[in-house]
């Protein structure tokens, strides 16, 4: 899969990456975001998608089982940007924080778990130097989730990381 060159930059949105991610990634995803002490408002907006996607009402999605909501959310739920924002951001930071640590720490840029410090004031990066760290991202994570990584981070924050955009 080749999201960054083949999307035009405008183009590619959270909700765009999402329709990319595979049955795998997109149950992941959904299960971290009604993970408990996960934040009550993703949540919300997650079964206000089921509900609105499967016509009931938002009591009947809030009382479904755990399975049934994450079911509906991966399989009928085509989420807006904002919920699918949501759901990468879970996904990347429940599941693959290493690969997340590895790329900023190859850009050195102060991180914990993934999780860019928040006294770093980012700047657009130069196009080479995040070719370069892509490139080693690719040489040690599986090329599906380097290249839907690289293009959450495009798609979440284009001013930033639009060089990844240009990058081989």
């Amino acid at each position: 899969m080749q999201l960054l060159g083949t999307v035009p930059l405008e183009k590619l949105t959270p909700a765009r990456v999402w329709s990319e991610l595979d049955q795998e990634s997109r149950t992941l995803a959904a299960r971290s975001l009604y993970a408990p002490g996960e934040d009550k408002a993703n949540r919300e907006e997650a079964n206000l998608a089921i509900a609105s996607a499967l016509r009931f009402r938002i009591q009947a999605v809030r009382q479904l089982p755990l399975e049934k909501r994450v079911h509906y959310l991966v399989r009928a739920v085509r989420p807006s940007d904002s919920l699918a924002s949501s759901l990468l951001t879970k996904l990347h930071l429940g599941h693959r924080t290493a690969m997340l640590g590895a790329f900023l720490d190859s850009l050195e840029i102060p991180q914990e778990n993934g999780i860019i410090d928040e006294n770093v004031d980012l700047e657009p990066l130069d196009a080479t130097k995040l070719a370069g760290a892509a490139s080693r991202l690719r040489e040690g994570f599986p090329g599906d989730e380097v290249e839907i990584y690289l293009a959450t981070l495009v798609a979440m924050d284009p001013e930033i990381w639009e060089g990844l955009a240009e990058a081989p």
